[in-house]
């Protein structure tokens, strides 16, 4: 198990230089100068234009400086272009706030998706089953950025009830669950709608696969009760698969989050990176981009050990 562990951790070293230059080849290959976003063209009379994109680092050969970039990543130099802060600490403070959506988001997938599939798979092609198909389908084909404004619409502007922007009020500070739950509320919905679909068909899939396997057939004809049936030969051997897309999700909901938390204002990673991908703060960019990937592996790798503990045939091979 140890050496399986190591050579997954391995496979995160060529993903995250593949994943960091082709995010900084995009980057300086975008139209605009990062020295233009932070020099106004009222204070370029005024400024040393090719002192700052010298003590910046832009006047080295593009390899050059994405080598220093990462270096200084490593080692926890590498500072924002806008405030000249570390971009360790800028992404450590919003890293919180949206991890806390993403849990919040897979929490609630979870409990919404496990019973609702759980019914379609024991009635197929019933009018419940029709009814999450359909929702399903409504759920795919829904576009978030409009669900989102519709949300605001409804509770914010209309009804007055839910906070539309922010994680938590003006002066308030920390993570506590009774100040910020409101302001989770829609960003958490929105998330889970997206995902939720997805999730249930594959697990409606899963379960009716399953249910149709010779193993099931023979437990009913020991005697076995339906619910121990049902509960010991079928969740369990369905659950490999639906681990699978959970795994598979959380990269979805990391990359939903930019959009969430845009329209939602919450001060959280895909916020900070959109901000910096705007301002052509390289930096930024690429710390958020290396957080996230590794945040993939290792959702990835409980995925996989998920697989060892659920399925005997893994750990016995």
């Amino acid at each position: 198990m140890g050496a399986y562990l190591a050579r997954r951790l391995l496979v995160l070293v060529p993903l995250l230089f593949g994943v960091t230059a082709i995010t900084f080849a995009l980057l300086v290959l975008a139209p605009g100068d990062p020295v233009d976003f932070l020099v106004s063209p009222e204070q370029r009379a005024y400024t040393d234009v090719a002192q700052l994109r010298q003590e910046l680092g832009l006047n080295r050969p593009l390899p050059v400086q994405y080598a220093s970039m990462m270096a200084d990543l490593v080692t926890g130099k590498l500072r924002s272009f806008s405030d000249r802060r570390p971009t360790i600490q800028r992404v450590a403070e919003a890293l919180p706030t949206t991890l806390i959506l993403t849990g919040t988001s897979l929490t609630v997938t979870i409990g919404l998706a496990a019973p609702i599939a759980v019914v379609s798979a024991l009635r197929p092609y019933s009018g419940v089953d029709h009814a999450a198909t359909l929702f399903s389908l409504l759920g795919i084909s829904l576009p978030t950025f409009w669900f989102a404004l519709v949300l605001i619409f409804v509770f914010t502007e209309e009804l007055g009830v839910l906070p539309a922007s922010g994680l938590r009020p003006v002066g308030a500070a920390g993570y506590s669950p009774a100040v910020i739950w409101p302001y989770l509320v829609m960003p958490t919905v929105v998330q889970a709608l997206s995902i939720l679909p997805v999730l249930v068909r594959y697990a409606r899939s899963s379960l009716l696969d399953t249910l149709g396997q010779d193993h099931v057939r023979v437990a009913r004809s020991k005697g076995l009760a339906e619910q121990t049936v049902f509960l010991r030969h079928v969740v369990r051997n369905s659950l490999t698969p639906v681990l699978t897309i959970v795994a598979l999700l959380v990269p979805f909901l990391l990359s939903g989050s930019v959009v969430v938390e845009t329209i939602f204002a919450l001060p959280g990673v895909g916020r900070l990176a959109v901000n910096a991908a705007l301002a052509r703060d390289y930096p930024t960019v690429l710390t958020t981009t290396t957080v996230a990937s590794v945040l993939v592996v290792l959702s990835n790798l409980g995925a996989d050990l998920g697989y060892f503990y659920l399925d005997p045939r893994i750990r016995d091979g």
